[in-house]
């Protein structure tokens, strides 16, 4: 009898001093809870998506991962007036390489990038994508610029998207030009 009030005592002791954690963290547990469920595939929208899905990677996406999407935002689809469409049958190569280079074995959030910047010498980290190719990462100012093997430039933009598979990280820029 004496055993089960201790216990009783102590698990009502810590329900106390859990409390106000957890209603400090409720607003956050729903928005965190329903990104954990989500794929890249469903959490991720916009031409990047449907470029995926024509390039038939869509199941990459659904798959284990985990995976980091450089997901261009829908402006950088349309560069320099000229928007890039790879949605057609025609398309599904392109944009496959498109997508593939975009991707980052590994869920990289941005934690875990500025670390990876901070304890380089020269303030650069490289990681290698889908495609073969890399990317390279370095600070921009206050931001962090992407650079890809072919030169091409991107900056990491908005809030990332947490995945139950990866990690999503929005860029101001396409990093690999549509073949032909």
């Amino acid at each position: 009898m004496m055993r089960l009030m201790v216990i009783s005592v102590a698990a009502g002791a810590l329900l106390a001093a859990c409390q106000p954690a957890a209603e400090e963290g409720a607003e956050k547990a729903p928005a965190a809870a329903a990104e954990a469920d989500r794929t890249l595939a469903q959490a991720l929208g916009g031409a990047l998506k449907a470029t995926a899905e024509n390039a038939g990677l869509g199941q990459v996406l659904e798959g284990a991962g985990p995976y980091t999407v450089l997901a261009p935002t829908d402006a950088a689809f349309q560069t320099g007036g000229d928007a890039l469409d790879l949605r057609d049958e025609a398309e599904k190569a392109p944009a496959a390489a498109l997508v593939r280079g975009h991707l980052l074995p590994g869920a990289l959030t941005r934690a875990d990038i500025e670390a990876a910047l901070a304890r380089q010498s020269d303030g650069k980290a490289e990681v290698r994508t889908l495609d073969g190719g890399s990317v390279t990462f370095s600070r921009d100012g206050q931001g962090v610029l992407v650079t890809a093997a072919n030169g091409a430039t991107a900056r990491l933009t908005a809030q990332e998207t947490r995945a139950s598979n990866g990690v999503i990280q929005p860029v101001d820029a396409v990093l690999v030009p549509k073949a032909g």
